[in-house]
């Protein structure tokens, strides 16, 4: 397909090319895969695997930030995530990959937004370092539900000395 612009304005031009190459980036970016679960590392790292595939793919939770493993309230964080996946079937929206080669994702279930339901359980962070990675909308419901949660002192937030993962991962 050509596309032939005729104009001697770079602004439009340039106009173009970035609405065209935003759009084209978003659909590359951006996917839905339907499957199950394999295994949960913590609260927020699994394995994945996609209808009809025998591989799978390690996925990274978009948004949050669970205790690692071995900081305090880890175990109880993947147990949580556990609860709210329950053997059951999943669709994956990817958000492309993180640093380590994992697919950046985000787990609905029934139309339940699963990365979501983690902060509003008070089962993990709102991870505002990446907040770009999601919508605006998101941006916005992640911050709410982390705010209610520690209002509330859902979980982790009932202890006034949790730590954050990313805290917690530079002293140790």
């Amino acid at each position: 397909m050509k596309i032939k612009l005729i104009t001697n304005n770079k602004k439009t031009i340039l106009a173009f090319i970035f609405i065209i190459s935003t759009s084209l980036s978003g659909i590359a970016l951006s996917s839905n895969l339907n499957g199950k679960i394999l295994k949960i590392i913590d609260g927020d790292t699994v394995y994945f695997q996609a209808n009809n595939d025998d591989g799978y793919k390690k996925l990274r939770l978009v948004g949050i930030d669970a205790p690692e493993m071995k900081q305090p309230f880890g175990q109880q964080s993947r147990q949580c995530l556990a609860k709210l996946i329950n053997n059951k079937l999943v669709q994956i929206i990817t958000f492309g990959e993180d640093r380590y080669k994992r697919t950046l994702a985000k787990i609905i279930i029934e139309k339940i937004d699963i990365n979501l339901a983690m902060i509003k359980n008070g089962c993990a962070w709102f991870y505002r370092r990446y907040k770009n990675t999601l919508d605006k909308d998101d941006q916005v419901m992640y911050d709410q539900a982390e705010i209610f949660s520690i209002e509330n002192k859902k979980g982790l937030f009932s202890n006034q000395e949790a730590e954050a993962p990313w805290d917690w991962r530079k002293k140790n």
